[in-house]
């Protein structure tokens, strides 16, 4: 093992490692992301890895974790939207326009890896409590909110799918108009009257 913990690479930066590891998860799963060819896509030795890092399993670890504080942050930003309705439309332009995330979702939700399993789910049940927030907001009961919020997460899932595979809304014309309907069919326009 390589280990050059007398001197930092100051040319990459753990972020730096943690982003080319999201990029690797993304493009392929866990089995994307190896040291050797990470550190060739940053121009640097496995040694600055290891100035950073005390293994794998800890970039696996930080880069997850950065990845759920930026749909965290991504959440308490659009949340900010004072308007239950808007926020569920910004939230539909948003999950829609984010290719990165898109990509790790996917290649990151059939992992049998437990600690990859593990923030899959914190990340859907921070989202899913999202949209039931909304929806309670609109009007809706706790139960009728978490059905409509469980409906477009899996409209969610089934889009970053279609996507991947290349099938579905290959321009943005066509992802436009996806979203207007999306809107138009899942967030009402009026308050509930339902209890």
């Amino acid at each position: 093992m390589e280990n050059s913990k007398s001197s930092p690479d100051t040319r990459r930066s753990a972020f730096d490692w943690e982003e080319a590891a999201l990029r690797a998860l993304a493009s392929g799963g866990v089995h994307a992301v190896s040291i050797p060819q990470l550190a060739r896509e940053l121009g640097v030795t496995k040694g600055s890895f290891y100035w950073h890092f005390t293994s794998f399993e800890e970039l696996l670890e930080r880069s997850l974790r950065r990845w759920e504080e930026r749909d965290r942050d991504a959440l308490k930003r659009l949340g900010a939207v004072a308007d239950p309705r808007a926020r569920l439309e910004a939230l539909f332009r948003e999950a829609v326009d984010a290719p990165q995330a898109h990509g790790l979702y996917i290649a990151l939700s059939g992992s049998a890896v437990p600690r990859v399993s593990a923030a899959i789910r914190r990340v859907s049940q921070k989202r899913v409590a999202f949209l039931v927030g909304a929806y309670q907001e609109l009007g809706f009961s706790g139960g009728d909110a978490r059905r409509r919020a469980l409906l477009v997460y899996s409209a969610y899932i089934g889009l970053l799918h279609l996507r991947h595979e290349g099938s579905a809304m290959r321009t943005a014309a066509a992802l436009d108009e996806y979203v207007a309907h999306a809107a138009e069919s899942l967030i009402p326009k009026r308050r509930s009257r339902r209890s």
